[in-house]
């Protein structure tokens, strides 16, 4: 009687690369995302009946500023993209939440202390103080909560800044509308022109400015294991933000003067968080370069591979290529092994910093590996890897899933075993050979790359498409019996997201494909 065959492993590349262990929208995101839509539409569908036709102007004007900023901001996140439902609540919580309390807050504070102030007294209050206050706090409360619940999405500067920004632009657009109408009703056109101009030409990234203040403290406190800097550098980068922003409310109720030099001082700092922004993508792209070339003798990763990631536009020209020849899937393929590199690394980048327990970091690359291996046979075609254990990758000791080696840093790379000068050494197993795939040009042969050897691609093997299994990889095993390519080999069911099944040891390569193809 035959042993019962396993059933296809579905490698499932959203999971896999935002970290999560099933599908679906968690209960809080949904009610926070109910909640905060409610407050948008009840906000804006108050001023609608209070401005009526102007109403709708109003918000084309805000969307003329907002649609070009949403999209600027998000191009500088090309290089590891932040999920898209954590940016939609983000956005949504700045158009909604973080208005509606910050209107409230700012009515019952006015209301506090205009029997001290009097009218205008109160006026000025609430611009320089109350509004940068319970303005930045009401934005930053997301904020707190992603460091809180989701750090892991927080890498560094950039993504401090993005979810920053997306939370910031939501608040600027519903307030802009706001402005908008009520210098409509009581100045006419010229004086919603006005204030256009002000805010929609001249000023629209100050919001954003503000609350990244807030953002880059939480996202330099995300990658540092002291309890105290967690506590205080997020504390100190809210209130900078306060101070930025009552820096201007308060220069502009002062002059032109002041308010040109307040507007002098908010553009460096603007050009400052640009210039960091840079500077951690040239860094991140050295750090991809040295944590992949560890899983080059892999054949998971070759020369030409750390070439093409290099740089955006490198890229995106290999995505380009990707689509040409294989279509949409070959384009997904490409996107999906690009971001799972990426990912990789940020995940090696966070173990080195003491903020990812070992069995989460060791599950979590196990399944980037694995999105890797099958993307890559699906744009470029069958190659033979090496079979050695997944815990013998380089870098790794061969230790209990979860477990460091004595003396070694969890992703650190470890030094070459003593008398063999690798890594690791399989006996038998062939090693991928690095070939030199030419991304942008078509392939000279079917199923062959340029300047890529036989041994990684075989030239009769047809070009792979995207989610179709491939022809059956072998290796050499001892004593010359082929040996169908297994990935991974009886790995423990806890390093499997807990919607799929655990994968045996007679898993197989085009069981893999098949299984992937099905959670595409």
């Amino acid at each position: 009687m035959s042993a019962p065959t396993s059933a296809p492993v579905p490698l499932d590349p959203e999971l896999i690369l935002t970290g999560r262990q099933r599908h679906g929208v968690p209960v809080p995101v949904i009610i926070m995302i109910v909640i905060s839509s409610i407050c948008l539409v009840g906000f804006l569908g108050m001023w609608m009946i209070v401005g009526g036709a102007p109403f709708f102007v109003s918000v084309f004007l805000a969307l003329v500023t907002l649609l070009p900023m949403l999209a600027g901001v998000l191009a500088l996140d090309r290089l590891e993209p932040e999920p898209k439902l954590t940016l939609i609540v983000a956005f949504l919580w700045g158009a909604g939440i973080s208005i509606v309390l910050s209107v409230l807050f700012e009515g019952l504070g006015a209301a506090v202390v205009t029997p001290a102030l009097g009218d205008a007294g109160t006026s000025v209050f609430t611009s320089v103080v109350l509004a940068p206050v319970f303005e930045e706090l009401t934005k930053g409360l997301i904020l707190f909560g992603l460091f809180w619940r989701r750090r892991h999405e927080i890498n560094g500067i950039t993504d401090g800044v993005i979810y920053a920004a997306v939370v910031a632009l939501g608040f600027a657009a519903v307030e802009n509308v706001q402005y908008y109408l009520i210098s409509g009703l009581t100045s006419g056109g010229e004086g919603m022109a006005g204030t256009f101009l002000m805010r929609g030409i001249f000023t629209p990234f100050l919001h954003p400015v503000f609350t990244s203040m807030t953002g880059v403290a939480l996202a330099i406190a995300a990658t540092k294991r002291s309890g105290t800097i967690k506590v205080w550098l997020p504390i100190a980068g809210l209130i900078a933000a306060m101070l930025l922003h009552a820096l201007w409310n308060g220069a502009a109720t002062i002059g032109f003067i002041p308010m040109l030099i307040a507007f002098v001082i908010l553009v460096g700092v603007l050009v400052g968080l640009l210039i960091l922004i840079r500077r951690e993508r040239i860094q991140t792209i050295a750090k991809i370069d040295a944590c992949l070339r560890q899983y080059l003798p892999t054949g998971l990763v070759t020369q030409a591979d750390l070439l093409m990631l290099s740089s955006v536009s490198n890229r995106k020209q290999a995505r380009t290529w990707a689509r040409s020849t294989h279509g949409q899937n070959g384009f997904n393929a490409m996107r999906d092994y690009q971001l799972a590199c990426t990912e990789l690394t940020m995940l090696h980048d966070r173990a080195s910093n003491g903020t990812v327990d070992p069995q989460e970091f060791e599950r979590r690359r196990q399944g980037l590996l694995a999105l890797m291996r099958v993307a890559r046979q699906a744009f470029l075609g069958p190659v033979q890897y090496s079979v050695a254990p997944m815990m013998t990758m380089p870098g790794f000791a061969a230790t209990p899933a979860g477990q460091v080696p004595a003396g070694q840093a969890m992703g650190q790379p470890m030094p070459p075993q003593t008398g063999t000068g690798q890594m690791f050494a399989t006996p038998g197993v062939a090693q991928a050979a690095p070939g030199q795939p030419i991304w942008g040009q078509a392939p000279t042969a079917p199923g062959q790359m340029p300047g890529q050897m036989s041994a990684q691609m075989p030239a009769q093997m047809p070009a792979q498409t995207w989610g179709q299994a491939p022809s059956q990889p072998t290796t050499t095993q001892p004593g010359n019996q082929p040996a169908a390519q297994q990935w991974p080999a009886a790995q423990p069911a806890s390093a499997w997201p807990a919607s799929t099944p655990a994968p045996a040891a007679s898993t197989s390569d085009d069981q893999e494909i098949e299984g992937f193809k099905a959670s595409s």
